[in-house]
């Protein structure tokens, strides 16, 4: 799970340079603290479903999946079984 970790942060990366990976790995609030927003959460999906070649269907859309990057990688672990 550390690659996918890892790989997840390496995409955060592209999408908001400007958070550093400290912030992103012990932020436990990443949308309701306005780290991720709304378009950046589509080019998240979109960056994270080329990676891991995974769906990310509406119904992962939620708060536990978006809001850590624990949550980010446990989502896309899961969907990549």
């Amino acid at each position: 799970m550390e690659d996918i970790k890892n790989k997840i942060i390496e995409i955060l990366n592209e999408i908001i340079p400007d958070v550093s990976n400290e912030t992103l790995e012990s932020n436990k609030e990443l949308v309701h603290s306005g780290v991720l927003n709304s378009f950046s959460i589509v080019m998240l999906i979109s960056e994270l479903s080329d990676a891991f070649d995974i769906e990310i269907s509406p119904q992962e859309i939620v708060y536990e999946n978006f809001d850590s990057l624990d949550g980010l990688t446990k989502m896309v672990a899961r969907l990549s079984d």
